[in-house]
């Protein structure tokens, strides 16, 4: 049963979508603006330590001073890297990290376990995260079309409506050597694609279930979800944390190369 409130909630969207123009009433109807309501907001996965939602263990790997390495972005015991991807870990050291050393942000699947806020427009919805930055995302066909090869370094990402579910699809990634993760140091290629759906679950908690592949170092496509919860904005990160790369090259420098290729010494 359609309620007053949800009737007026309609209405003011209709006007909305009237005074952004034609473009806003192909872009989004104003059904969507209702099915795009519950999502706005502030939003938390409560990543601490020793309660609350666990973020990753980073599978038992090992860093290059020998060191367990810890808070991944994901489950990575289960993640099924090919041989390509083993290899990958053999070669891989932390000097060439563009996190760390040249103070790039977080990869797009990365950031999908922190703290998050989702804003919506007509024909499009924008993410802001403290790690990432800002996102926007293209309903519905709305954004530019990108050319064959174009490539972007946290990929090109378009959304829909499947049912109640918001539903995005992020391709055109360039290669990244922290693509799959930042602690772990794991790449990934321009054959990537980072699938998000978000399911509400109560007016305060909702499902992100999150589909990463990428053929050229995944054996299949790899599934995991978080849960968020909404949060005051006052508690929300305000922005990625300041980084001079000057000082982050010299100081790896400094460590490089730890333990890895002591052999080459």
């Amino acid at each position: 049963m359609t309620t007053l409130r949800e009737v007026a909630r309609v209405a003011a969207l209709v006007a909305l979508t009237i005074a952004v123009g034609t473009a806003g009433i192909a872009a989004q109807s104003p059904e969507e603006y209702v099915k795009i309501d519950p999502f706005l907001g502030h939003w938390d996965a409560e990543i601490r330590s020793p309660d609350g939602q666990d973020r990753g263990n980073c599978g038992g790997r090992l860093g290059d001073w020998g060191e367990k390495l810890l808070n991944c972005s994901m489950p990575v015991d289960n993640l099924p890297l090919n041989a390509r991807a083993e290899a990958w870990m053999n070669y891989v050291d932390i000097f060439q990290s563009p996190t760390t050393a040249e103070c790039a942000s977080g990869s797009v699947n990365a950031s999908l376990g922190e703290d998050f806020s989702l804003s919506g427009a007509p024909g499009q919805i924008v993410t802001t995260s403290g790690q990432f930055g800002r996102r926007t995302i293209w309903m519905n066909g709305t954004g530019p079309t990108p050319q064959n090869g174009e490539l972007f370094q946290h990929g090109y990402a378009v959304g829909h409506f499947d049912g109640d579910d918001l539903v995005i699809e992020t391709t055109n990634f360039t290669f990244d050597p922290d693509g799959m993760d930042d602690h772990l140091h794991m790449a990934t290629s321009v054959r990537k694609k980072v699938t998000e759906r978000y399911q509400i679950i109560d007016d305060d908690d909702i499902r992100l279930i999150i589909t990463l592949d990428d053929p050229t170092f995944l054996t299949r496509p790899y599934r995991y979800s978080k849960l968020f919860t909404r949060i005051d904005s006052r508690n929300i990160s305000t922005g990625y944390r300041f980084c001079d790369p000057d000082l982050s090259r010299r100081e790896l420098e400094y460590a490089y190369p730890g333990t890895k290729y002591q052999e080459e010494q």
